[in-house]
């Protein structure tokens, strides 16, 4: 009866999910590694060393004892403005992604309701039908 219409509208709701998992999957990408880049100590080659940096997130330039050009390497190779920008180009993904997989998964809830309205309407007739018998 409706079956290939259902089928159809379930396989756009099936993409719209799917879709929606990809963008939110790529936003927590860019979320962990902003984590990453703002968490984890990390060092800067120098002319001669390495020099150890401590995470952007943990810096206090009060408390750390970095020359003068050692706080300028570290703070150049972790800029927050560089940080930033990373942020903000998760969350657009994040966006649009919670929106297909919300939207999908209630075309699909709202299929599978409207579908299962015309079965039980269409066994109701039957029934109907058997108790009256067939119509000349």
């Amino acid at each position: 009866m409706q079956w290939p219409a259902r089928q159809e509208f379930d396989r756009w709701a099936g993409r719209q999910q799917s879709w929606g998992a990809g963008l939110m999957a790529v936003s927590a990408a860019l979320f962990l590694w902003l984590g990453y880049l703002l968490l984890i100590p990390f060092t800067v080659q120098d002319y001669q060393d390495e020099i150890a940096c401590e995470a952007p997130v943990f810096y206090n330039s009060e408390s750390t004892s970095y020359s003068q050009g050692a706080g300028k390497l570290c703070s150049t190779e972790r800029d927050w403005p560089e940080l930033l920008a990373i942020g903000f180009l998760a969350v657009p993904p994040a966006i649009a992604g919670a929106a297909l997989f919300t939207s999908g998964s209630a075309r699909k809830r709202a299929s599978a309701h409207v579908f299962r309205i015309l079965e039980l309407q269409e066994i109701e007739k039957r029934a109907r039908q058997k108790m009256t018998g067939p119509k000349p």
